[in-house]
């Protein structure tokens, strides 16, 4: 290389890679986890010049005494690749063969191969226009699989039948290959413009995935363009058909046709599209639009003074046909319809029409779910922007309304100003949990970048569970296991919403109301949800008041409860609890901290008690010591049995109460007698807080009784 200008050189680069995946720490490095492998082999060879034209510079005698230089590099180039696989594309084969000069560009050979598809395709530029002929597009067509005979053998697997083409044609576009590196315009717009294409039968989902696209979408494409003209003015028309049109997201879904025609005359571009199924009326759209190819080149847009004609029509029909794409819906009766005209340009458009819909009631095959009724909308199109003139229906008995507009400052960037309210709606609901909330939610912002907050509070909701002591009629039945994964707030990774903020506060307008047979209470909640769509984070504090948890021979009154939630680990709060209990002339008190996931427990007792004969008072009413004399297990075990039988039986579905009779009565059996050394039988039932009576009946029937007043000293 001449090191002064313009930098005449020539070279050779021979490269030749056996095993690709010997590269692939250089994918991890920056961050790309697609697997790597295959065989590539690179020559070139060339010379010429490595500036073609002179420094910008402003002065005009300066740029004219050092003129444009032409294009003058020639070179050969030659690629392969074999047995090559990248990501989910497999069996990856190339062949480009190139030669360029002065004069022309000559590529006789592109060629790329997957396992089930390949392309081929000549090109050649010269002149003023390059050319690209015998595009072809093949696929692997698969035999059917043989059948297997009367003996019962094994049907044969299918095997390649052939590869047939699907899609051909000739391209020819205005490219003056002289031009490259000056100030001559490389593509002329008086250049002539040439193109044949045509597709017949393509399998839509063999394309994707040959290229590695899990799009989970099929069908068979049709397609036909032809074109003539110059860049300037050109003439074209695009005819395209795919039907069968299938998606894995929405088994259920009857297959649809799309059809679309567009035509470009005399710089005007006319398309017309339907969307046909047998569930659904016909949806249609047409537009026009200028197409200055040029300006829309310079510009690398569509510019935003380009004006815009187009209407869109959806007959009334049934919203039925919704249930195709939510399976979990088990009813849905109503209809929608709307006609929608835009005029104005890209940057400004003009809408007008309307649209209404109602659904009289939508119900759920999971009955946790709520039902939708009286739902009934109405948007209007008008300028540019989108009105809910009416929008609102009830959930499950619970009023909801959402009121605002969406503005088109641009046809492709909406922004949203809309407020939803709810009063009383049922959120959730299932054999444990009820939940309804009054909500005023504003939805403000860039559609691509909006913004949800406002307020949400809990109204008329509580908790209600049943926990069996133990599993009367239930043999054999499992321990309950831990859960599988790791609780997860919701996430919304698609875009646009992956980008929007919330800041929603959470609060409780009447607390939760704790029931079930072993506690009663209330919760209460100061919560707020914030983060983004894609990473949410829910911070603050739910506070248990007023809680009596019953444990099996014993109450636990908790005097202060606390679950704080942090933005870093929103889904794992905080354990602040405090508790007292009485169990016979023992004071515990409990306090649990740490996170809901890992809990640590602490207990202390009056008179002092060590770890562990506390935990066995909690549990059977006894300390390990008086387990070990007797038959006092077999005592403990009995009298919880009662309680069972008496809460499935007497006070069955009714909440747990403070003031039970087995919360004052104590059996023992199996105690031996001080006295005698006799095995006895020992009752106690609690008055009040400091007298207890006392009943002691020995083996051999001989009765004592107490009364005995409790002095505590703190």
């Amino acid at each position: 290389m001449n090191l002064r200008r313009p930098y005449h050189y020539s070279g050779k680069i021979s490269a030749n890679v056996a095993n690709l995946s010997t590269l692939q720490p250089l994918l991890r490095a920056s961050g790309n986890q697609n697997a790597l492998t295959g065989a590539v082999k690179l020559d070139w060879e060339g010379a010429g010049q490595g500036v073609t034209a002179s420094q910008p510079s402003s002065s005009k005698s300066t740029q004219k005494a050092f003129g444009v230089a032409p294009w003058k590099n020639s070179g050969n180039l030659k690629l392969e690749l074999q047995k090559g696989r990248y990501g989910n594309l497999q069996s990856l084969q190339a062949n480009v063969e190139a030669s360029y000069s002065p004069e022309k560009l000559d590529v006789p050979t592109i060629f790329f191969a997957t396992s089930n598809m390949d392309f081929h395709a000549i090109a050649h530029a010269e002149g003023e226009k390059l050319e690209i002929d015998k595009i072809e597009l093949n696929q692997v067509v698969t035999a059917q699989p043989r059948k297997g005979g009367r003996s019962g053998a094994r049907a044969e697997p299918a095997v390649p039948q052939g590869r047939i083409n699907y899609a051909y044609g000739y391209i020819s576009i205005p490219f003056v290959w002289r031009n490259l590196g000056t100030s001559a315009p490389v593509v002329p717009s008086s250049g002539k413009v040439a193109a044949i294409m045509q597709s017949e039968n393509l399998d839509l989902k063999k394309v994707f995935d040959d290229l590695g696209f899990d799009a989970k979408t099929s069908g068979v494409v049709n397609a036909k363009l032809d074109a003539d003209g110059t860049i300037g003015d050109v003439n074209a028309r695009l005819d395209l058909q795919i039907h069968d049109l299938r998606s894995e997201y929405w088994p259920k879904m009857e297959p649809a046709t799309f059809t679309l025609n567009a035509q470009t005359v005399h710089d005007q571009l006319v398309f017309s599209g339907k969307l046909e199924q047998t569930r659904l009326q016909p949806i249609e759209i047409n537009a026009s639009m200028p197409l200055d190819i040029p300006k829309i080149v310079a510009a690398r847009t569509l510019p935003d003074d380009t004006p815009i004609t187009a209407k869109a029509h959806v007959p009334r029909t049934s919203v039925n046909f919704v249930r195709q794409f939510v399976p979990e819906l088990a009813q849905l009766d109503g209809e929608l319809g709307m006609d929608v005209d835009v005029t104005g340009t890209i940057g400004h458009p003009v809408l007008s029409g309307a649209g209404d819909m109602t659904v009289n009631v939508a119900r759920f095959t999971d009955a946790t779910i709520p039902s939708v009724g009286g739902f009934n909308a109405r948007i209007t199109f008008r300028d540019n922007e989108v009105t809910l003139d009416r929008f609102g229906g009830d959930v499950a008995g619970g009023p909801f309304t959402m009121s605002g507009r969406v503005t088109f400052p641009k046809l492709i960037a909406p922004t949203v100003d809309l407020r939803f309210r709810a009063q009383s709606v049922l959120v959730a609901r299932n054999d444990t949990l009820t939940v309804r909330a009054d909500a005023d939610v504003a939805i403000t912002g860039p559609f691509a970048a909006g913004k949800v907050s406002g307020n949400v509070a809990l109204t008329n909701s509580k908790f209600l569970k049943n926990i069996d002591l133990i599993p009367i009629g239930l043999p054999g039945r499992p321990a309950p296991q831990a859960p599988a994964e790791r609780p997860e707030l919701f996430s919304l990774p698609a875009p646009p919403l992956r980008d929007w903020k919330f800041d929603v506060a959470i609060k409780t307008k009447d607390p939760v109301l704790i029931r079930g047979n072993l506690a009663t209470g209330e919760a209460t909640t100061d919560l707020k949800l914030t983060g983004t769509g894609l990473r949410p984070a829910l911070q603050g504090v739910v506070q248990m008041e007023d809680v009596e948890a019953t444990l099996p021979f014993s109450r636990l009154n908790v005097t202060r409860g606390l679950l704080t939630f942090t933005q870093d680990d929103p889904m794992n709060p905080r354990v602040d609890l405090q508790g007292t209990s009485v169990i016979r002339d023992y004071t515990v008190r409990v306090y649990v901290y740490g996170t809901l996931l890992s809990p640590e427990a602490v207990f202390t007792s009056e008179p002092p008690l060590a770890q562990e004969e506390i935990i066995s008072l909690i549990a059977t009413g006894a300390t390990r010591r008086e387990l070990s004399t007797g038959n006092v297990l077999a005592g403990r075990a009995a009298m919880l049995l009662v309680q069972q039988l008496y809460r499935k039986i007497v006070k069955k579905g009714e909440p747990t109460e403070s003031n039970t009779v087995f919360n004052k009565l104590d059996l023992d059996l199996g105690t031996v007698d001080p006295r005698t050394g006799q095995q006895q039988a020992t009752v106690r039932f609690k008055i009040n807080d400091n007298l207890v009576l006392t009943g002691d009946v020995g083996v051999h029937g001989s009765f004592r009784g107490k009364v005995k007043y409790l002095i505590r000293f703190r």
